[in-house]
């Protein structure tokens, strides 16, 4: 990796967890911060802080939700990405050498993000499609094709 150019030295990288979320900046020494709203914004104020423009994320679930959308209204450019190009040599591995990992292969650009929906359908992150409430046509029942009563 010291042979690859260093394309953004204040590119941070988030391991999202459900109660934690541990964060380096170019691959530096890692800060924990907790899951909920107010440790969320001192995690932002602390990237802030550091020069950070650009963030790139990995998660399960939907754990990243939050994180994402208070990042992106502040203004950084954030990057959701695959577990897969993260992965580092097997053995025993932690949160804090995931996070040192992925924001060393951030600052040399080696990330690519995944697809997000855009900001303004944020419901469609969390939720399936509402049902319509037009009466007609009224729904069929698949296994009888009878239509149910409203």
């Amino acid at each position: 990796m010291s042979d690859l150019p260093v394309l953004d030295a204040r590119a941070a990288f988030v391991d999202v967890g459900s109660e934690q979320m541990h964060v380096s900046v170019a691959g530096g020494p890692p800060q924990v911060f907790g899951a909920v709203t107010a440790q969320l914004h001192a995690l932002r104020d602390w990237l802030e802080a550091q020069g950070v423009r650009s963030v790139a994320m990995e998660a399960t679930g939907v754990y990243w939700l939050p994180l994402y959308g208070l990042l992106e209204a502040a203004g950084f450019e954030v990057r959701m990405v695959n577990g897969r190009q993260t992965r580092n040599l097997p053995g025993r591995k932690t949160d804090m050498q995931d996070c040192q990992w992925g924001a060393t292969l951030h600052s040399h650009g080696l990330l690519r993000a995944g697809f997000v929906p855009p900001a303004h359908s944020s419901d469609a992150r969390l939720h399936a499609p509402a049902p319509t409430t037009s009466a007609w046509p009224r729904p069929t029942c698949s296994t009888c094709s009878r239509r149910w009563s409203a």
